[in-house]
């Protein structure tokens, strides 16, 4: 999308914009790489420097954001009295400070240890060949729902200790949180989201309760334990902490892999030439997943709140300012990756991308996701060849100023023998 009116004026959740932003963002580095938006008072952080600075800054912009994640319509009548129905939303793990943060981080870190990613390979290769089984004789797949949803859902299942014929329930609680990220759903599509959010709450509070007394092995039942009214004073939580929890994993675990999973997928079919030197080479394909994730950038944005009064490469950002640091454009930043819209995954900075985000907020999954994704895309490459887009395949992407992911991606490709 070219931009030809004043930065300061253009519209942030225009879908039009959020479809095609690359235009935006190197004006934003170029002209004004934090801008203060007209129309919101919002602050826009887009060059490498300014938001790696504005992320490790955890004095001067808090992670204390969750108003700004809930969507525009939040304060409407109609979503307050649906969410009335349901469990407060405090702030924890993504949306927290510390020490808020680091208590609960400590108690979801022991899920997602490299021991424990390592342990889980066998289980990945094994759903991600059930997945690949389930269609290829046929020549066809739409990928997003029949493989880069289902995949990471599996997983992030397994680790939660939920019934497997309760995952169709987790895309739907899945794709409300991100409506309501989205900021583009409109007041009925957010009333929407909330019901089934409240929906999510309360099959999640009668499994905590069930799994507080009768724990099994699984994060679930971690996380029920830390509810009991004798648990430790160092990782005690309420039923709303344990909640939220539960949903920054759930969507965590899901919308940012699925998302990479697809735009990996269509990279690279768009450069066949690099599918013959990555199928077989694991390290060449590990540096691929960080192009794909640098380039595609699923978290295009993440907010922040000024605590105080306080200035960020020239511009002042008043005390409760919100802002907003745009991972997209910094991943983009010539000064930091040189002919940036290339895809060269021999950089020699080529992980030093803050698509996982950085510093203390860094993904709690971000080791799960590039196992995930290495061991999906060497199994698709190697077991099919002759990918190609399926004709008149849709490439657009669902319209959120937070998330960024294909609506859906219908490929072809030689069945397998």
């Amino acid at each position: 999308m070219e931009i030809l009116t004043p930065l300061a004026k253009v519209d942030i959740y225009d879908p039009e914009l959020l479809e095609c932003p690359h235009s935006f963002y190197t004006r934003l580095r170029s002209e004004a790489p934090v801008l203060k938006d007209e129309a919101t008072g919002i602050y826009q952080i887009s060059s490498y420097e300014l938001a790696s600075k504005a992320l490790m800054d955890h004095a001067t912009f808090s992670s204390v954001i969750s108003h700004a994640l809930h969507g525009k319509s939040v304060a409407s009548d109609a979503v307050k009295a649906v969410m009335a129905e349901g469990y407060p939303r405090p702030q924890i793990l993504q949306t927290a400070d510390q020490p808020i943060h680091t208590r609960s981080r400590k108690m979801v870190d022991k899920a997602f240890t490299m021991k424990r990613v390592n342990e889980m390979i066998p289980e990945i290769t094994a759903i991600v060949d059930e997945l690949i089984d389930g269609f290829a004789n046929s020549g066809t797949v739409e990928f997003v729902t029949e493989f880069a949803q289902p995949l990471p859902l599996l997983i992030i299942a397994g680790q939660l200790g939920v019934p497997l014929e309760d995952l169709p329930k987790f895309r739907i609680w899945s794709d409300a949180f991100a409506a309501q990220f989205s900021h583009t759903a409109g007041e009925e599509g957010e009333v929407e989201a909330a019901r089934k959010i409240v929906d999510f709450q309360q099959y999640f509070v009668d499994m905590i309760e069930r799994k507080r007394d009768n724990p099994t092995n699984d994060m679930i039942s971690v996380i029920a334990s830390a509810t009991r009214a004798d648990a430790d004073a160092d990782i005690a939580l309420d039923l709303p902490e344990a909640l939220q929890i539960i949903q920054q994993v759930l969507v965590a675990g899901n919308e940012t892999t699925a998302s990479s999973l697809a735009e990996g997928m269509k990279m690279f079919i768009e450069r066949p030439g690099l599918i013959n030197r990555i199928k077989d080479d694991a390290d060449a394909l590990a540096k691929a997943i960080e192009e794909v994730v640098r380039i595609h950038s699923p978290v295009q944005t993440m907010w922040r709140v000024a605590r105080h009064d306080t200035e960020l490469g020239g511009v002042a950002i008043p005390k409760d300012s919100l802002v907003l640091i745009r991972f997209g454009a910094a991943n983009m930043d010539d000064a930091m990756f040189p002919n940036s819209e290339r895809f060269d995954h021999s950089r020699a900075n080529v992980r030093r991308h803050i698509a996982f985000g950085y510093g203390i907020h860094v993904c709690i999954g971000a080791a799960l996701a590039r196992r995930e994704m290495l061991i999906a895309f060497q199994r698709l490459l190697q077991r099919l060849s002759g990918w190609h887009f399926a004709p008149g395949a849709d490439l657009t992407h669902h319209s959120s100023v937070l998330l960024r992911g294909l609506k859906s991606l219908h490929l072809c490709f030689t069945p397998e023998a």
